[in-house]
């Protein structure tokens, strides 16, 4: 992969990232009343999509295995980032949409 086409791929994870949290700031703060309960918790998975497909496209040139011996460190070192960002979401940014998480799903 060419310099050229690296900074193409980093300028569009980017943008992901960029998108999520414009999405996060219009959807979570300025039209928060105007959506119900139920639609904002389960809406909250685009944004959730978009910052993780950016953060793993940016780390995935440092964490690229090299070799077949590295694929086992590889996958444990995705899925940790994957688990850490997926408990950041769900104990930290849906606790503030519904401080209530029960009953919020039961609307």
């Amino acid at each position: 992969m060419t310099a050229a086409e690296r900074t193409k791929g980093n300028a569009f994870y980017w943008i992901l990232i960029l998108l999520a949290l414009v999405v996060g700031i219009i959807f979570y703060g300025g039209f928060v009343d105007d959506f119900s309960l139920k639609f904002l918790l389960f809406f909250s998975g685009v944004p959730f999509l978009l910052f993780v497909s950016g953060a793993f496209g940016l780390l995935w040139p440092k964490l690229k295995p090299s070799g077949e011996e590295s694929y086992i460190i590889h996958s444990l070192v995705l899925g940790l980032l994957f688990f850490i960002l997926f408990l950041l979401h769900v104990w930290v940014i849906l606790p503030i949409i519904c401080p209530e998480f029960r009953e919020c799903l039961a609307m």
